[in-house]
């Protein structure tokens, strides 16, 4: 028995470095260009607010807002998408549609050299040998202490309205509609809208307008969504990417509306003094 052990106490001394030099060469393993290619990014050049958004497979999209007279309002000038790979140091984008030639040119491979590229900036030597900085983007939540991307989600209160009668003797039924509006990303900086009164009071009339024949199948509710967005954008100042419907049901008990509201109403925000 003695000499076991002395056997596995030998196995063990022997081992010990191997597992303390690979632990640490996984701490300090970097990720490679291709996992910190992957986010959200911008840059400001001539008055424009260019921005990139990188996905995990392979694909990106970007869109270029310029600066108004004023204001920094961006007003949208166009959007591009494609494929990325990383080979080497060299960053090869394949660009499949666009609408800004003079940005993306459509159908074209562009070659470039990473200069530098970390978890916040992006330095790139382009085909005409001009370096731009691309830094990350990131916005600051309520608390000030994480960060997101800019990309935020607006999350209303339900909706729910009596329909319009078609006949006086028809009965009652409730359009019942829990969404979600998605925004077109921030550029840094930029402040995310509120959800106005004045946008809900005109998406409460415009939803009662409508009659069950409206709403009561699947392909009516999306003509419905469609037109929604279309009214609350202006309140937005045009930044909304899409609206997501969540859930939506049509009753016809009170009773039916209450399950609904308490289901999908939003809980509310503590006060400062509850934590």
């Amino acid at each position: 028995m003695k000499k076991k052990i002395t056997v596995y106490m030998a196995a063990g001394l022997v081992l010990l470095p191997l597992l303390l030099t690979t632990g640490c060469f996984l701490r300090d393993k970097k990720p490679s260009y291709g996992e910190l290619f992957i986010g959200s990014w911008n840059r400001y050049w001539n008055k424009s607010y260019f921005l990139l958004i990188v996905r995990a497979n392979g694909g990106w999209s970007s869109d270029v807002r310029v600066e108004g007279a004023s204001s920094r309002i961006i007003g949208k000038k166009g959007s591009a998408s494609g494929t990325w790979k990383i080979e080497g140091d060299q960053l090869v984008v394949t660009v499949e549609e666009s609408d800004i030639p003079d940005v993306w040119e459509k159908d074209k491979t562009l070659f470039y050299q990473i200069v530098e590229m970390n978890k916040d900036i992006m330095t790139l030597k382009y085909p005409n040998n001009r370096v731009f900085t691309w830094k990350r983007s990131r916005v600051k939540s309520k608390d000030s202490s994480s960060e997101s991307p800019l990309q935020p989600v607006i999350r209303p209160r339900p909706f729910v309205v009596n329909l319009d009668k078609t006949r006086s003797h028809d009965k009652d039924r409730y359009f019942c509609l829990a969404l979600d509006i998605i925004l077109e990303e921030l550029i840094p900086d930029q402040k995310i809208p509120l959800f106005h009164p004045k946008a809900r009071e005109a998406a409460l009339m415009f939803l009662s307008s409508l009659t069950y024949k409206e709403v009561k199948t699947f392909d009516s509710v999306k003509e419905v969504n469609t037109s929604l967005t279309a009214l609350l954008n202006p309140y937005f100042s045009g930044l909304i990417k899409e609206i997501k419907i969540r859930h939506v049901v049509i009753a016809s008990t009170m009773e039916k509306v209450e399950e609904f509201l308490i289901e999908h109403t939003p809980a509310p925000e503590p006060l400062p003094d509850q934590g």
